[in-house]
C-alpha cells in the first residue's frame, strides 16, 4: 500500500528548465541542491535548514553529486572541467580544475556509491576510469577510451536518464533520445560493466511508435519492476502500454511498446505531464486532471495495475521535473520545489487491489480484455437468437426424432440438447451438485441451487453465509464493483449498521473483509457493549435448535467433539462483541481511538470479558476468511488487553475499587501462570533435543533407578 504525505515548498527557483537537478547527499535526509548555475546548497529535507552551501565563480553545466568512493563533491563546470572538493571546503575557486577533453552532460549517483559521467555522444564511464584515461582522450577523442558516438549532440537531444542496479549488480542505463527534426523519440538501454561502467556492448533501441497519425506519446519511463526493467509509456488515447527490455538480445519488432494494461481516466493526457518511477513497480505522474481545474500528482502501482494515492495541486504547470531522493519525490513545477514525502508498505495488500474509485460507471471497461492487435482469444459463446432461429427452420427435426425415438425404447439421450440459457444454466449447477469435490454445510436461509462452503478450523456455524440483506448486498457489490477498497467500503457501511441496530449484517459485515479502519472497529465495539448480555438458558436453547455438528467432522475428529459442542453452545460464541475482537487492528491508532471513545466503566466490563476468554476453554475468538491460517484467539485477547491498559493507563493507577484491584490481580496469575509453563518447556526442549540426536544420558546416578549394583573385592 502506498500513501503520499502532505507536501511542503522546499525553496523556489528561477525556472524550472534551467534547474540544474538535485541529488543525494551523505547525510541521510539532506538533498544536493544545485539551484542556479552558481549556487550550490545542503538542505535537510525533515526541517529545510540549510547545512552547507557553496558559490562559485565559473558556471555549473551540470548538477552536483557526492562521490561516496572519494568522499568529495563532483561538480562539471563548462561542460569539460571537473572539481572535487570536501565537505569543510570554503571555497571551491581555489581547488584544482581537472580538464577532460570530452564533453560531459550530466553526473548520476549510484546505490553502490560510484560516480557515472555520461558524455554527450551518449557513452558513459566512471568517474575513476574518466580521471585516468582523459589524456588517451586527448590523443584520439573518438575511440580512445574504447567509446563508440552514439548520438549526434548537433541533431539529438538526451532526456531522461536511469540509471538502474539489477538484482546481480549490474548497472544498466536508460535514456531517451528525441530527433529534433520531427520530434520523434527512441529509447537507449545497455548494461555496464561494473567496475569502469563501461558499456558492455552496443545500445539496444526501441522507437516510440504506434500505428496512427492522430495518436502521440504524452510520456514515458523506465519501471524497476519485480520481473525486470520495464517500459511504461502512456499516449493520448488514455492507453498506458508495458514492455518487458530484452537485456542482452535485441527486442522483436512485433512486440513495439509492449500490451496495454490499464486505461486512464483521471489524467488529461492531451497536455504534457511527467512521470518517473520511485520504487518497486510504482511510479508517479504529474498532469492536469481531467476537468482541467487543476494538478494532480498521483502513484500507480505496475504489478497490480490501479491508482493509489492522489495529491491535488490548484494550478498546473506544463513543465515539471521529477527527482527521488530516499522516500521523498522533488517536484519543480512554476517557480517551486515542492517535497512529497511517501510510503510504500508491503503488508494489507488486499486493501490495495481495486483501491481506484472510478464515479463514473458509464465510461469503464466492465469484464473485457483489451488487445491493442485485434486478437481474439479462443472462446465459446452461446446464442439464443440462433437457437430460436435454427428451430423455425427445422435444422433440429432429424435429431428431435431419433431423441423420441429413444424416449420410445425408455432410454436417457447422453448429451441432451439446450436450447436456452436458462436450461444451460440449469445443467451446469446440476453438475456442480453431483461432482463437487468438497463437503458443504445446507441452509434454510439460502436458495435451493446454493450451498455454504466451511472451511475454518474453528467453524462458527451460526453467522451462516456472509451475505448481507438484500438492500446492503446490492450497496456492497456496486461498491465493489466500483473499485471502493475494503477500507472505504467498511467506514460507509458499518456506521449505517450501527445506526440502524442491524447486528446480524454488522457481524457478517465485520467478518467479510480483512482490512477495517480502527476508527470502525472502535464504532462497531462501542455499539457491541451497548447491547444487553442475553441469558444461558435461551441463548443455549436458540443455539441447540439451530445449530448442528456436521456428522462427518463427528466421525473424523471424534477426540474434538467436546469441543466443538462447547464452541457451539456457548452463550457468547455467536456474540458480536466476539466477531469485534476478532478483527485485525494496528496496536497505536487503536490506542488513541479506545481512549477517545470508551469511558473507564466500558472498558472494565471489557476487561472482565477479555479474562473470561483467557479462562474458559469453551469461550474462544473465531478466524475470518483472511486469517484462518494465522489467527490465535489467546493472542488476539491478549492484544486487546494490552490496548486496554495502555488507552486507560492512569485510571487503572488511579482506581480505589476492590474489584478492579481483584481483576488486574488475576490477570497477573494468568501471566505468571503462562510464565511457568514456558519455563517447564524451556526445560523440556533440551531432553527432547537429545532424544532426536540419539544421546544417552551420561549422568552419573540415574533417579528413576531403584536399585544399584556394585562389585566389591574383598581379597
Amino acid at each position: 500500500m502506498a500513501k503520499l504525505l502532505a507536501y511542503y515548498n522546499l525553496c523556489p527557483i528561477n525556472n524550472v528548465d534551467d534547474f540544474l537537478g538535485l541529488s543525494r547527499d551523505v547525510d541521510p535526509g539532506c538533498v544536493i541542491n544545485t539551484l542556479g548555475r552558481n549556487i550550490i546548497l545542503v538542505v535537510k529535507l525533515s526541517n529545510q535548514r540549510q547545512i552547507r552551501s557553496w558559490t562559485v565563480l565559473d558556471r555549473l553545466s551540470s548538477k552536483v553529486v557526492y562521490d561516496f568512493r572519494s568522499e568529495r563533491y563532483v561538480g562539471v563546470f563548462g561542460g569539460k572541467f571537473i572539481r572535487c572538493w570536501s565537505q569543510d571546503h570554503n571555497d571551491i575557486n581555489t581547488v584544482r580544475k581537472v580538464k577532460l577533453y570530452r564533453s560531459v552532460l550530466d553526473l548520476f549517483s549510484l546505490p553502490n556509491g560510484q560516480t557515472l559521467l555520461l558524455y554527450t555522444d551518449g557513452s558513459c564511464e566512471s568517474l575513476e576510469s574518466a580521471l585516468e584515461t582523459r589524456k588517451q582522450s586527448k590523443a584520439n577523442p573518438t575511440d580512445g577510451t574504447g567509446a563508440v558516438q552514439n548520438v549526434n549532440p548537433k541533431t539529438h537531444t538526451i532526456r531522461d536518464v536511469q540509471v538502474l542496479v539489477l538484482d546481480n549488480g549490474t548497472p544498466l542505463l536508460t535514456y531517451f533520445v528525441r530527433k529534433e527534426d520531427d520530434g520523434s523519440l527512441e529509447l537507449h538501454y545497455a548494461l555496464l560493466n561494473p567496475g569502469d561502467l563501461k558499456l558492455q556492448k552496443g545500445f539496444e533501441k526501441i522507437a516510440l511508435q504506434r500505428i496512427g497519425d492522430d495518436i502521440k506519446l504524452a510520456s514515458s519511463c523506465i519501471v524497476d519492476g519485480s520481473d525486470g526493467p520495464s517500459l511504461l509509456t502512456i499516449w493520448s488515447d488514455s492507453r498506458i502500454f508495458n514492455l518487458q527490455l530484452s537485456l542482452g538480445q535485441s527486442p522483436k519488432r512485433e512486440e513495439g511498446v509492449g500490451n496495454v494494461i490499464e486505461m486512464v481516466q483521471t489524467l488529461n493526457v492531451k497536455q504534457p505531464l511527467s512521470m518517473t518511477c520511485i520504487g518497486k513497480d510504482y511510479v508517479a505522474f504529474y498532469a492536469n486532471n481531467k476537468n482541467q481545474d487543476g494538478a494532480i500528482l498521483v502513484l500507480f502501482n505496475v504489478q497490480f495495475k490501479v491508482f493509489q494515492a492522489k495529491q491535488f495541486f490548484k494550478v498546473y504547470f506544463a513543465s515539471s521535473r521529477f527527482w527521488v531522493v530516499e522516500s521523498n519525490i522533488l517536484l519543480a513545477f512554476g517557480q517551486m520545489l515542492a517535497v512529497v514525502p511517501f510510503k510504500i508498505s508491503k503488508k494489507q495488500l488486499s486493501d490495495m487491489i481495486g483501491s481506484q474509485q472510478t464515479f463514473d460507471l458509464t465510461h469503464t471497461v466492465d469484464d473485457e480484455s483489451i488487445n491493442e492487435e485485434c486478437e481474439f482469444l479462443d472462446t465459446y459463446s452461446f446464442s439464443e437468437s440462433m437457437t430460436e432461429k435454427a428451430k423455425q427452420g427445422g435444422v433440429f427435426g432429424e435429431s428431435d426424432e431419433k431423441d423420441e425415438e429413444d424416449g420410445d425404447t425408455g432410454g436417457k439421450p447422453s448429451c441432451p440438447r439446450l436450447f436456452s440459457e436458462f436450461e444451460f444454466d440449469e445443467a451446469l449447477r446440476e453438475a456442480y451438485r453431483e461432482s463437487l469435490p468438497v463437503d458443504v454445510v445446507e441452509c434454510d436461509s439460502l436458495p435451493e441451487d446454493m450451498v455454504q462452503i466451511k472451511l475454518f478450523n474453528n467453524a462458527d456455524y451460526t453467522l451462516g453465509p456472509l451475505i448481507l440483506s438484500e438492500k446492503f448486498e446490492i450497496i456492497l457489490e456496486e461498491l465493489e464493483r466500483s473499485g471502493y477498497s475494503e477500507v472505504e467500503i467498511s467506514d460507509r457501511i458499518v456506521p449505517v449498521l450501527v445506526q440502524g441496530k442491524l447486528t446480524v449484517d454488522l457481524a457478517k459485515c465485520l467478518k467479510r473483509y480483512s482490512v477495517i479502519s480502527e476508527r470502525t472497529i472502535v464504532k462497531a465495539l462501542k455499539y457491541a457493549l451497548s447491547l444487553p448480555i442475553p441469558e444461558h438458558d435461551e441463548e443455549q436453547e436458540t443455539e441447540q435448535e439451530t445449530v448442528e455438528v456436521p456428522k462427518k467432522l463427528e466421525a473424523e475428529l471424534p477426540n474434538q467433539d467436546i469441543i466443538v459442542e462447547a464452541q457451539a453452545n456457548h452463550p457468547s460464541h455467536r456474540d458480536l462483541l466476539n466477531v469485534v475482537l476478532s478483527c485485525s487492528f494496528n496496536r497505536k491508532p487503536m490506542t488513541q481511538y479506545i481512549r477517545k471513545e470508551l469511558d473507564f466503566s466500558s472498558v472494565t466490563v471489557l476487561m472482565q470479558h477479555l479474562e473470561h476468554l483467557l479462562l474458559d476453554p469453551s469461550a474462544t475468538l473465531t478466524e475470518t476468511l483472511h486469517n484462518g491460517d494465522t489467527f490465535d484467539s489467546d493472542e488476539q485477547t491478549v492484544s486487546w488487553i494490552m490496548v486496554l491498559l495502555d488507552s486507560h493507563y492512569q485510571q487503572f493507577i488511579l482506581s480505589t475499587e476492590d474489584t478492579l484491584r481483584a481483576q488486574l490481580q488475576r490477570m497477573l496469575d494468568i501471566v505468571h501462570t503462562h510464565m511457568e509453563c514456558l519455563h517447564e518447556l524451556q526445560t523440556l526442549a533440551p531432553s527432547l533435543r537429545r532424544m532426536i540426536q540419539r544421546k544417552t544420558n551420561k549422568s552419573a546416578r540415574d533417579p528413576s533407578q531403584w536399585y544399584n549394583v556394585e562389585s566389591i573385592t574383598l581379597y
